[in-house]
């Protein structure tokens, strides 16, 4: 297993080399590649593009906006593009979870947690599922706890 630093190393990597796709594609843009040639910060454009394929009721722009350029868990690079701009691919790189964004609520909707921008927070598909093996807070430090004392 490679260390979350070689990870993160080629997360950054990976989209230092982005190209992006120069034809309007809709897997790729949606419905916004015009607004996407026209933008002058095309990596951030990006957000906005993702944003409009989370199935939710709110404003893209908002969930955009607290879109985070890296996974506050893991601290390993975000990657935003769709169909041919994604950078990291599922097939051929068994860390894309660490770098596919995922929306998730703070406080879950099963303890009465809302559907709304101030209860989401935008984290890595592998912190998601980590958190969403977890109950509570309680089970997650036990979960700690035994792995520390297990492996290390």
């Amino acid at each position: 297993m490679e260390s979350l630093v070689q990870i993160r190393e080629e997360g950054l990597r990976a989209l230092s080399l982005r190209k992006f796709h120069p034809q309007d594609h809709a897997r790729t843009y949606g419905k916004l590649f015009e607004m996407f040639k026209k933008s002058t910060k095309q990596d951030q454009f990006l957000k906005l593009i993702w944003a409009h394929n989370v199935k939710w009721d709110g404003d893209p722009f908002e969930l955009a906006k607290i879109a985070p350029d890296e996974c506050p868990i893991f601290k390993t690079p975000l990657d935003y593009g769709r169909g041919f701009n994604k950078v990291t691919n599922p097939n051929i790189d068994n860390f894309d979870g660490f770098f596919q964004p995922t929306v998730d609520h703070r406080l879950a909707r099963s303890l009465g947690g809302k559907d709304t921008i101030s209860n989401y927070v935008i984290v890595s598909r592998k912190a998601n599922q980590f958190k969403s093996d977890m109950g509570s807070k309680e089970e997650l430090d036990v979960f700690y706890k035994g792995m520390t004392e297990t492996f290390w």
